[in-house]
């Protein structure tokens, strides 16, 4: 006995999913369909850490180049104010990245709603 039932074919991706060939392509493309934001967020978020570390080491150098009492103290806070402008440097990023997630599953909705005639 046959059953009746048709699988349903597959729902077309996002447009987002078909990338092209790579990042200066992408930054050819005038139309805007494919982003390069999130591609670059992991790229500034390892700079970001880098010129904190630096930064923080910077200025405990420079404390201790002043008096040695200055230096420790600088030893303490430069790390945690470091730490601070880190977290909120990813903070930051992640609301980017959120909003090209929505991006994306707005996108996804729009493609499940379109009727097949239309």
């Amino acid at each position: 006995m046959e059953s009746s039932v048709q699988p349903t074919p597959p729902a077309q991706p996002p447009a987002q999913s078909q990338r092209p060939g790579g990042f200066f392509e992408a930054l050819m493309d005038t139309k805007f369909d494919h982003l390069i934001t999130p591609s670059l967020i992991r790229f500034l978020y390892v700079v970001a850490m880098v010129l904190l570390a630096l930064g923080a080491l910077a200025v405990i150098i420079a404390g201790f180049a002043e008096n040695a009492g200055t230096g420790v103290l600088l030893l303490i806070f430069a790390p945690i104010g470091a730490l601070i402008y880190l977290i909120v440097t990813r903070l930051w990023l992640e609301l980017i990245v959120v909003a090209f997630k929505i991006r994306e599953a707005a996108e996804e909705v729009a493609v499940n709603t379109r009727k097949p005639g239309a």
